[in-house]
């Protein structure tokens, strides 16, 4: 059994750029889960005093350094913040390969924006009841979303039309994803079951029942090295089940069993993978063998609510509003450990609903109702 790990970790004052450019002092705190918190001031000048120095990299981020335990941070700020949603809570984002356009829940509807400034370039109107995920085609032209109401549909982003509704679902939808450029999607729900619908027929090929309760997230899968069959997919449930199955004939190819909800999960390279829980793990594992975890790490006690992986990197949103990075090195090994190396400033701890990292762009929804980008 792998022990949790838990190390320090620095936060920085939400609007710390607007306060450095007001001439103010910010806050600044170094935590531990078992240790007592530390806590001091900088100013755009430099730190108050001895416990913490801090270095300026450029107008949006500064790096921290917690001088007892040497613990560095990169702080960024958002170089966009858009209020797109503002009477229903954003619980869903995606955004194109380019970051040209976003997509977000809104209710019912879905609202596409243009990503650069917020501005609502189409509403989607057709889900009877609230949207619960959201995700684009390869293209960026089409959009698959998931709702309360049970149904999975396919919009053109173009002229809004919707073309394709699948039902079959018992409960609502709670994750998305698609097979290579999207002849064939895959939907996740409340009831249990993992569908993958074939487009062009809109038919139902292949049912998944993980049978240990509703299946929180999915992520799809490329692992033609490990199995005979390249359509995989990863998922998470909210008794603590990771599974990865075979999409072509339902086989489980491997699982993990959490003492708690895991409520996201990502796909780092070809064999590894990360998930999070309702307690604030974040568990990262080995598909040939996820029997056994690489390693538990553990900032706090709050839940992570969403995680998106880049060029190696994995981004993390927790429901107390943190949102940070946990790099990994390209050639994993048992020993692998995750370290923080950048946080994403801006919302005042309000939760996170998504990450979303593509291109050098990250995207996040919060409590706030605030999209904001970051250049990374």
């Amino acid at each position: 059994m792998v022990s949790t790990v838990s190390s320090w970790w620095l936060s920085l004052q939400h609007d710390w750029c607007d306060g450095f450019t007001n001439s103010e002092k910010v806050w600044v705190s170094a935590h531990h889960l078992n240790s007592k918190t530390c806590h001091s001031f900088l100013t755009s000048s430099g730190p108050k005093d001895d416990l913490f120095t801090s270095k300026l990299v450029s107008e949006r981020e500064i790096e921290v350094t917690h001088a007892t335990t040497n613990t560095s941070t990169k702080f960024t700020a958002p170089v966009s913040s858009h209020k797109v949603t503002p009477n229903h809570n954003p619980v869903s984002l995606d955004i194109t390969s380019t970051g040209g356009l976003g997509a977000v829940t809104n209710g019912k509807d879905v609202l596409v924006f243009e990503g650069s400034n917020g501005n609502v370039r189409r509403t989607l109107s057709g889900h009877v009841d609230d949207v619960q995920s959201v995700k684009f085609f390869p293209s960026n032209k089409v959009l698959l979303t998931g709702g309360s109401d049970m149904s999975v549909k396919i919009w053109s982003v173009e002229d809004g039309s919707c073309p394709v509704t699948l039902t079959g679902h018992k409960r609502g939808i709670t994750a998305l994803g698609m097979i290579e450029r999207g002849k064939e999607v895959v939907s996740s729900s409340l009831d249990g079951t993992i569908k993958l619908w074939v487009c062009g027929t809109q038919q139902c090929s292949t049912t998944i029942s993980p049978q240990s309760g509703a299946v929180n997230h999915i992520e799809i899968l490329d692992q033609s090295a490990v199995s005979s069959s390249s359509k995989l997919v990863m998922s998470v449930t909210e008794t603590g089940l990771l599974a990865v199955h075979s999409l072509q004939d339902s086989k489980l190819i491997s699982q993990f069993q959490h003492s708690s909800e895991l409520t996201a999960c990502t796909a780092v390279s070809q064999h590894l993978l990360v998930t999070g829980s309702a307690s604030g793990d974040i568990i990262t594992l080995d598909i040939r063998d996820c029997s056994k975890p690489i390693s538990v790490q553990k900032r706090n006690n709050f839940a992570v609510t969403s995680l998106s992986s880049h060029e190696q990197r994995v981004w993390c949103g927790q429901k107390d509003g943190e949102c940070y990075t946990i790099s990994t090195s390209p050639d994993t090994t048992s020993d692998t450990t995750l370290m923080c190396d950048t946080t994403l400033c801006g919302g005042d701890c309000e939760a996170i609903f998504s990450v979303v990292a593509k291109s050098g762009i990250v995207s996040t929804s919060a409590r706030d109702r605030i999209i904001r980008r970051y250049e990374v």
